[in-house]
């Protein structure tokens, strides 16, 4: 059980419960699928978006590129920052708290997760994609079983092919699963 990602998961519950878009949650400090969907949902929400789903899909996708990039500098809804952070804690990454300010934790928070994911020159701010990945299962650190060849080429694909409009940001977990292989594609 980790304390963030509980902390994240009341926090979810008591702002959106009441919104029809919403589905509650368990509250028990494990990151999983349902906190990603519920922290989906809740981004929709705050993006005016009222028909809410468990899927980050085009539609958010387009909605979050019209209040990104997001860092210490700008001026964004409290709430969104909440999510980010509690993104993060679901990731494995200390903002420093579910604070909604984009603080020197956050921002730092998100360097390490971009240079996890392969960027040479992180930003620490916010983009669609990044967004996009952070309300994901997928993880960007080596897992057990995963080699850190593959790592690496996971996360040169991810450095190289970002830019390009419609490829996503991979895993970097060192597995060579399915995702690796429809990037080798690409």
């Amino acid at each position: 059980m980790d304390e963030m990602v509980l902390l994240t998961q009341e926090w979810v519950n008591e702002t959106y419960g009441n919104n029809p878009g919403y589905n509650t949650i368990d509250e028990n400090g494990k990151t999983g699928w349902n906190t990603i969907h519920a922290l989906t949902r809740a981004l929709q929400i705050e993006l005016g978006i009222t028909n809410t789903a468990d899927n980050f899909g085009a539609g958010t996708l387009a909605r979050v590129r019209g209040i990104t990039p997001i860092s210490k500098n700008s001026n964004i809804n409290k709430n969104i920052v909440k999510i980010i952070q509690g993104a993060l804690y679901c990731k494995g990454y200390g903002p420093g708290g579910v604070t909604g300010t984009y603080g020197s934790g956050t921002e730092r928070a998100v360097t390490v997760l971009q240079r996890d994911m392969g960027e040479d020159n992180p930003s620490g701010s916010v983009d669609g994609k990044f967004f996009k990945a952070l309300l994901s299962m997928d993880a960007y650190s080596l897992l057990y079983g995963g080699e850190q060849s593959i790592r690496t080429v996971q996360q040169w694909m991810n450095k190289t092919y970002i830019h390009r409009k419609n490829f996503f940001y991979m895993p970097c977990d060192g597995l060579y699963s399915r995702n690796t292989q429809e990037a080798l594609i690409y």
